[in-house]
């Protein structure tokens, strides 16, 4: 197990296999980036934020409960995703994305 400092110098190796074929391996490889320092995390941003679409229900709340990681100002940026997830089917990927959405700074 690395720490989440020495892991940063990978992140670009686990992002890579949010592609994976095995879902299992893609949620892995989305909770392994919710470890990074928030800098590094923010890095990745827009690579989590592209599997709130993923048709896995566990990849997609892990990606949720991962953005809810990243710091403020990077989360805004990915704010209209999040938003968009209040709409989902599935109860706990809204839940998550209202807990996120209670982390953006108020306007």
């Amino acid at each position: 197990k690395l720490p989440a400092e020495a892991l940063a110098a990978h992140g670009a190796a686990v992002a890579a296999t949010l592609e994976h074929t095995d879902g299992k391996v893609r949620k892995a490889a989305v909770e392994t980036l919710g470890k990074l320092p928030a800098e590094a995390l923010a890095a990745h941003g827009a690579a989590v934020v592209a599997k709130l679409e993923h048709p896995d229900e566990d990849v997609r709340k892990a990606a949720v409960a991962v953005l809810g990681k990243l710091p403020a100002e990077a989360l805004a940026a990915h704010g209209a995703a999040v938003v968009a997830k209040l709409e989902h089917p599935d109860e706990d990927v809204r839940k998550a994305a209202v807990a996120v959405l209670g982390k953006l700074p108020a306007e």
